[in-house]
């Protein structure tokens, strides 16, 4: 399963010497980091990571282009490097957004009760759980039972 062929590439990109490695190399990245892609059914997920991966090897195919430039004035330097990053890899921000298109189909909000029960727990009528909280102001989750400190 491709996600990007040699067609996807600008047309500069796709003349590159390397242009059918980056290609392969960008498409078994991709899969092997967001193994979802590869799924049917998967085409709007595909369709972002296409966009991806086309910047990625387009960034690949520029690595090394740029200058470093110099200047002094007295006892002060200052260098300017414009070249691009070598080093074929996805950059981590590329890759978490293509995990995150996998991670989108696990399913929709859930929840974890942060309260645990013992058996029956009674809560005070003015702690916090009563009114809809998250978390326990009577004590009672600490006893497992009764609360700790009851309002009569």
């Amino acid at each position: 399963m491709d996600i990007i062929t040699a067609d996807d590439l600008p047309e500069q990109v796709r003349g590159h010497e390397l242009a059918a490695t980056f290609v392969a190399g960008a498409n078994a990245r991709a899969l092997r980091v967001a193994p979802c892609l590869a799924e049917a059914g998967k085409e709007s997920a595909r369709a972002e990571a296409k966009m991806i991966l086309v910047g990625a090897v387009q960034r690949w195919s520029e690595a090394g282009s740029g200058a470093i430039a110099q200047a002094s004035a007295g006892p002060f330097q200052l260098a300017t490097d414009t070249r691009q990053r070598t080093g074929f890899n996805l950059w981590p921000s590329e890759i978490e957004v293509l995990q995150d298109l996998c991670s989108k189909d696990a399913g929709g909000a859930f929840g974890v009760d942060t309260v645990p029960t013992f058996g029956r727990v009674w809560h005070d009528e003015a702690c916090s759980i009563v009114f809809g909280a998250s978390y326990c102001t009577c004590g009672a989750v600490l006893t497992g039972g009764e609360p700790l400190w009851p309002s009569s």
